[in-house]
């Protein structure tokens, strides 16, 4: 008889594929938000408007993070400019406070 082409060689590409599909289905429930939490992800609080205006205190940021939290900024001039966060709005030197919420638009 001949000798086959095939040889009775273990098939390593099953075990591989195996394991593939069990990391990605492992790591899709990782992107879930929520995921194996017992938190309830529908709890929103509502932000309260409110109309006090806060002071920027010495010293003045140097360096801010990238959060937006828009802020309606009251110049030392009496001109109010929208700056993206609080911090953002106290490190411009011209601003002597801010409001928490963006200004009205004219």
């Amino acid at each position: 008889m001949a000798p086959s082409s095939r040889t009775n060689k273990p098939n390593l590409l099953m075990p591989f594929i195996a394991l593939s599909l069990c990391l990605l289905t492992l790591s899709g429930c990782q992107m879930i938000q929520g995921f194996g939490t017992t938190e309830d992800p529908m709890v929103v609080a509502v932000p309260v408007k409110p109309t006090a205006t806060s002071t920027c205190e010495d010293p003045r940021p140097k360096i801010c993070t990238m959060r937006y939290q828009p802020v309606c900024a009251v110049m030392e001039t009496g001109r109010i400019t929208t700056y993206s966060s609080a911090c953002n709005a106290c490190a411009d030197i011209a601003v002597s406070g801010w409001r928490s919420e963006p200004c009205e638009e004219l």
